[in-house]
């Protein structure tokens, strides 16, 4: 994501600000599927009551199969792409909602949903949306409203999209029966709320915290680096700068751009 950036202000002062979709799409999709597992098999619980000294799963809710439930995916992106199959796999009904209407139904075996038929009919709810003005707050009361009692909603993309409060509020009552977050509205803190609550699978950020998606990241950031340097034009751009100059146009008798050489392992 990059709503920590003001690409508009970037874009006045000719920064061009590139990021690094689909590398990331794989581990986001597994921390999402441990989530939506550890939720509605009450594995968190399990862990913590075995951990405390409690009575052998005597303590313990029993749980839910992922088979057989309705997932809906909010935002069918690369990480959302990569949700469904993984979902298939697990034997789930797949619906997403998207801006637009995508032709994935052979593919990704998902099928399209309007907000508020999503929201109403999932048993587990996926946030994999970009945080943008329009999206803050997008799962608010009104939204947990329409939700099915005991929906189990997963959060992967960034915290805001959820409004925090109405969250902790809606697992209190009930209405939300479990929740599985990455990403939190104001972290590093984490609402208390949801700390205390027993049926909060929580993770301090680590959707794409592995070794082999780093070093993915790491390496498409660097190519992202060199085309720039030699041709003024990023891979991923965000924004688009008009009139750069690849650095090959500046050349000195000391810099030649394209002798530089970049070893990708």
């Amino acid at each position: 994501g990059y709503d920590g950036y003001d690409i508009d202000s970037c874009t006045a002062k000719g920064i061009t600000v590139t990021n690094v979709p689909g590398v990331v799409s794989a581990a986001t999709a597994d921390t999402a599927m441990f989530l939506m597992l550890g939720c509605l098999r009450n594995f968190s619980m399990g862990q913590t009551v075995l951990r405390n000294g409690g009575n052998w799963r005597t303590d313990l809710p029993i749980g839910n199969d992922m088979a057989t439930k309705t997932l809906g995916i909010i935002g069918l992106g690369g990480i959302g792409k990569a949700i469904a199959k993984r979902a298939n796999a697990f034997g789930m009904m797949v619906n997403y909602y998207n801006r637009t209407r995508l032709d994935i139904r052979t593919e990704y075996n998902a099928h399209y949903a309007a907000y508020d038929t999503l929201l109403r009919e999932s048993d587990v709810i996926a946030i994999c949306t970009p945080l943008t003005p329009a999206t803050h707050h997008m799962i608010g009361a009104a939204q947990f409203d329409k939700m099915k009692k005991g929906v189990v909603v997963i959060n992967i993309a960034r915290g805001a999209i959820i409004d925090e409060a109405a969250l902790v509020k809606a697992l209190e009552s009930g209405k939300v029966g479990a929740a599985g977050l990455d990403v939190y509205e104001f972290e590093p803190k984490v609402h208390e709320g949801l700390l205390k609550h027993p049926r909060c699978t929580l993770l301090p950020h680590m959707g794409t915290y592995t070794e082999e998606t780093t070093m993915d990241m790491e390496n498409l950031a660097i190519r992202n680096t060199k085309q720039f340097l030699m041709h003024g034009e990023a891979i991923t751009p965000i924004n688009k700068v008009t009139g750069k100059k690849a650095m090959g146009d500046m050349m000195t008798d000391t810099i030649d751009i394209s002798k530089l050489n970049i070893t990708l392992q």
